[in-house]
């Protein structure tokens, strides 16, 4: 026991340490739920409730995205971060030291917990300083004591699902898949309005409702008590036992996965040994060769599928029932389900152009695969063109999709100026495209990448009529907004799909902005875009710099 503690603190300082270095985990587990709080505050306003008390609607806001920050920090994260290790092979080498199995996992819990500690210290620091949030110092324990639960118990169901999932990306993919629709069963985007009846039974049968609920109630200034809930912890704490029950289960009969995996290499046939061609292909050969190779890329990577496809399909479904039903009319008369179905096809697809295709572009620079590239007959408008299109190929199969969804779901018509539709949506995608090319270009590596892609994205798709509508933002942050062309786009594209819209298809205006945006991305693409490294470091793995044998 003497030994144990320091032990298991030096394995979370372990932890800690890998999580500075993987700046993107912090972004999504911290960073996010704090815009996320500041976006909606922006959004609903913070009018005061009570000129007693001083009580404000941030009240009740806040306590709901540092919950969510909780669950981002210890389910998503730690189920994620151990499949990492699993697939390269780090848990298979930690096996091989003294460090008992307890350690390990208890190190990785200790820093899922810390991490929604600080994710929740963040909102609620932001809350207090700007916002006038009231800590209530008599239910502070009671606080402290759900989050420590509710850590331990998502932590131990997101260790459970890695064990049970096959890759580090089917965890992705379904932790995200799990956590962002239960946060809108979970109250937790809703504010000033209630979700249908069935919405409200499925999400208390889970145990996030039950921490929003806890930790909103214990920071509710019209409550009494300690602000300790039994009930809702009960529910956290059984979850987390099951979720425990499992994990060992599964971990005990963990086996390499990646065994196998190098048993076929080398058995070159005498097919693939003869060469295939004898001259220079073409161009238009290998234009369709990188089209070919950029959607084979991105439908193999689950979590790209999810965020790009099945999320922006997802969110079609429950967002318009979620608001009295996709059949509800707007002021202009558009049906809600069109609405979202037009600003959904919009996101998915930024999500796939501007995010996905150009950070495998980062990702392969980092690698040496372009420098690589560089030497083959691949010219660079072939290599950046070939992404491009095939980005586009897979919006638009998105933007199919949710159409089929949205004809089945609340009886979505084809818009009229079907051709107005199209050539917006491709117009968008492309500037997309080359805005995550140019992003791509600017930044040094693909961890940045994904910070800064993911953080001018999300914000923007908040104020920018993607996941809400009619909302009355700021006169700064409205203006703000016009500037970028992710709110051009999904205006000119709700434009295009609304009957009601007298040949407002095209939208002139929006299309011009985003042919400006395009064209300056061209300009970055052209100016700054590099086969190697930006730092000129050659990284290549350890087996690679291993000294070549003499002959």
């Amino acid at each position: 026991m003497s030994r144990g503690v320091p032990l298991l603190l030096r394995q979370v300082g372990h932890e800690l340490t890998s999580l500075r270095r993987t700046p993107i985990t912090l972004i999504l587990s911290v960073g996010f739920p704090l815009v996320f709080f500041i976006l909606i505050a922006a959004l609903i306003g913070n009018e005061v409730l009570d000129e007693r008390s001083g009580v404000r609607l941030a009240q009740f806001v806040a306590p709901a995205f540092a919950a969510f920050g909780v669950v981002m920090s210890t389910f998503s994260f730690l189920a994620v971060g151990f499949a990492e290790a699993r697939a390269n092979g780090v848990l298979k080498r930690q096996a091989g030291t003294p460090l008992p199995t307890w350690a390990l996992i208890g190190g990785r819990m200790g820093a899922a917990l810390v991490l929604g500690l600080l994710a929740v210290v963040l909102v609620l620091g932001v809350g207090v300083a700007f916002y006038d949030v009231q800590v209530i110092a008599r239910t502070a324990p009671a606080a402290l004591l759900t989050i420590v639960v509710a850590s331990a118990s998502f932590s131990a169901c997101g260790l459970a699902l890695a064990a049970l999932l096959p890759s580090m990306q089917a965890t992705l993919a379904v932790t995200n898949g799990l956590v962002i629709p239960l946060a809108f069963f979970s109250d937790i985007f809703f504010f000033g309005s209630s979700t249908p009846a069935w919405m409200s039974s499925v999400g208390w049968v889970f145990p996030l409702k039950h921490l929003v609920n806890a930790f909103g109630d214990a920071l509710n200034p019209y409550l009494t008590g300690s602000g300790l809930y039994l009930d809702h912890l009960a529910v956290i704490a059984l979850w987390g036992v099951a979720g425990a029950t499992v994990a060992t289960w599964a971990l005990r009969r963990e086996r390499d996965r990646t065994a196998g995996v190098r048993a076929t290499a080398g058995r070159a046939s005498s097919r693939d040994a003869a060469p295939r061609r004898t001259a220079r292909p073409g161009a238009l050969t290998l234009l369709g060769a990188q089209v070919a190779h950029t959607n084979a890329t991105l439908w193999r990577d689950a979590g790209n599928v999810f965020f790009a496809v099945a999320f922006p399909v997802l969110l079609v479904a429950i967002i318009p029932t979620a608001n009295g039903g996709g059949d509800q009319r707007l002021d202009n008369g558009m049906m809600l389900g069109t609405f979202f179905a037009a600003t959904m096809a919009v996101y998915g697809a930024a999500v796939t152009c501007y995010v996905n295709m150009p950070e495998g572009i980062a990702e392969s620079r980092d690698t040496l695969v372009l420098k690589r590239v560089r030497a083959t007959p691949l010219p660079l408008p072939a290599l950046l063109g070939g992404r491009v299109v095939g980005a586009v190929w897979v919006a638009l199969i998105t933007l199919a999709a949710i159409w089929v969804l949205a004809t089945v779901m609340y009886g979505t018509a084809l818009p009229p100026d079907w051709a107005g539709v199209l050539v917006t949506f491709l117009a968008s995608v492309v500037c997309f495209a080359v805005l995550g090319l140019a992003v791509a270009s600017l930044v040094r590596t693909g961890q940045a990448f994904i910070g800064v892609a993911l953080g001018t994205l999300l914000p923007l798709a908040f104020v920018s009529d993607v996941f809400v509508v009619g909302a009355a933002f700021p006169p700064w942050l409205d203006t703000v907004s016009w500037v970028f062309p992710l709110r051009h786009a999904t205006r000119s594209m709700t434009q295009a799909v609304d009957a009601g819209a007298l040949g407002a298809g095209f939208g002139p205006g929006h299309l011009a902005v985003l042919a400006a945006w395009t064209l300056a991305g061209l300009a970055v693409v052209a100016w700054r875009f590099s086969w190697v490294p930006r730092d000129g470091a050659v990284r290549r793995p350890a087996a690679a710099r291993r000294r070549r044998p003499a002959h």
